[in-house]
């Protein structure tokens, strides 16, 4: 079976520069595997190039679809490479479920800056922040509730006054509808909606370029285009293409916060010591890992 060596990038940051944090996230990991004694060749130049690797971009910033289909192939003769413990995962539990689920697989595993991979003092560091993180995602689930029960006041209001606004027109003998004539009112501006929207998918921190695909998971034949999803976040797309849109954001929060509570179940239950096989794994990684880093830092 060929060693394979893979490289993990996942977007981070704005919009912006995540392409530019990708190319640092790669260059950091491609020194660092060339350090450990990955497989290389020589470029014309002389310079080295790392054999059978495999770069793998996430392409949608805090989701971790294309790792857990990195996760499913590994095996104890590949190699894992990563920049730094911040391109697994965002939060502490969600970061200790997936450095377990690669440990776990056996294959080598590399972290440009971090040559000595503790997985104690790793699960002791993250665990300690595990409850500041269960009450930012209670507030978040609270702040999701106030802001619907609002709308939904507002809506309520706001169509209760016009219904006593037409009525007592009606009763003076004044029908509204005589005045639409052929003309079709105008599709209302939903600003509000749309910036909340727009707040939801950058709390995810998703570029409107990565939210469309996401409502493909919930029915729509089609992505949506960045330009869909900006109508949308400015009030200006129709209400079933705004519902449509709010039902894929709202499923992204809620696959999330599952996967976030399966990551601390599987935190409680790796424990605080090192497990045979992690520790198998570490003696094979740490020590070519610092031989390379005697003599150079990456």
């Amino acid at each position: 079976m060929t060693n394979r060596t893979i490289i993990y990038t996942r977007s981070a940051g704005t919009a912006g520069n995540a392409e530019h944090l990708r190319n640092t996230q790669l260059q950091a990991a491609t020194a660092a595997a060339i350090l450990s004694g990955c497989p290389t060749r020589r470029d014309a130049q002389g310079e080295p190039k790392l054999l059978n690797s495999v770069p793998m971009v996430e392409p949608i910033a805090a989701s971790d679809k294309t790792f857990r289909s990195i996760v499913e192939t590994l095996t104890p003769m590949d190699t894992f490479v990563i920049a730094s413990l911040g391109v697994l995962a965002d939060t502490p539990t969600a970061l200790i479920g997936r450095l377990s689920r690669v440990i776990a697989t056996g294959c080598k595993l590399i972290i440009a800056d971090l040559p000595h991979v503790d997985i104690g003092t790793i699960r002791q560091t993250a665990m300690a922040f595990v409850p500041l993180e269960q009450k930012a995602e209670k507030l978040s689930t609270e702040l999701d509730s106030l802001y619907a029960s609002r709308s939904e006041e507002r809506a309520t209001y706001a169509r209760e006054c016009q219904r006593q606004i037409i009525d007592t027109l009606y009763r003076r003998g004044i029908d509204l509808s005589d005045l639409l004539g052929d003309d079709k009112p105008k599709q209302p501006v939903d600003d509000i909606r749309g910036k909340r929207l727009r707040q939801l998918r950058e709390s995810l921190s998703l570029s409107a370029a990565e939210a469309g695909p996401l409502v493909l998971a919930v029915g729509s034949d089609r992505a949506f285009s960045k330009q869909d999803v900006s109508e949308i976040e400015t009030g200006k797309a129709k209400p079933e293409k705004m519902d449509l849109y709010e039902i894929a954001i709202r499923a992204e929060v809620g696959r999330r916060k599952v996967a976030a509570k399966l990551d601390r179940e599987i935190a409680k239950q790796s424990g605080q010591p090192v497990t045979a096989t992690e520790q198998e794994v570490l003696n094979r990684v740490i020590k070519p890992a610092q031989k390379g880093n005697d003599n150079a830092h990456i």
